[in-house]
């Protein structure tokens, strides 16, 4: 998969990574769906992918915490599968404006039903988490 990023995109992406002082680890994938809301004017969509991505990260941490047989497990999966959802719909929307090469190739990285594409797409919402935190630290200012 591969983009040419612009300028505001690769700069972005750095202070992404500095604020969750790591890489990301989607980070070309992240550029991607950056890339192509900043292109096609789609920031709103961006901006609720990266929130319901963070919802869905957290979401998915505290079922895993608190295990199935925990009280309000059920209510916390349903909402999972609901962000998870929401998110996907949303990596579509953006991915309806790439090339048919990335959209196959978030397809099967991201999208399909296996559980190492879940477990992408999980760490795909973890760096997506980060552009919603970046978005609350910007508005902070």
């Amino acid at each position: 998969m591969s983009m040419v990023f612009s300028r505001n995109t690769t700069e972005l992406l750095q202070r992404l990574e500095s604020l969750a002082s790591k890489n990301l680890s989607y980070r070309n994938e992240v550029g991607i769906l950056i890339e192509l809301a900043y292109q096609n004017n789609k920031l709103q969509t961006l901006d609720d992918l990266s929130f319901y991505a963070k919802f869905a990260h957290k979401t998915f941490g505290i079922m895993k915490r608190i295990g199935k047989d925990a009280d309000g497990y059920d209510k916390l999966s349903k909402e999972f599968g609901d962000c998870a959802g929401k998110s996907k719909n949303l990596v579509n929307e953006l991915l309806a404006l790439a090339s048919d090469e990335t959209k196959k190739e978030f397809d099967a990285q991201f999208l399909s039903m296996s559980p190492t594409a879940f477990q992408n797409l999980l760490a795909l919402f973890y760096d997506l988490s980060w552009y919603k935190n970046f978005l609350i630290d910007s508005r902070d200012r």
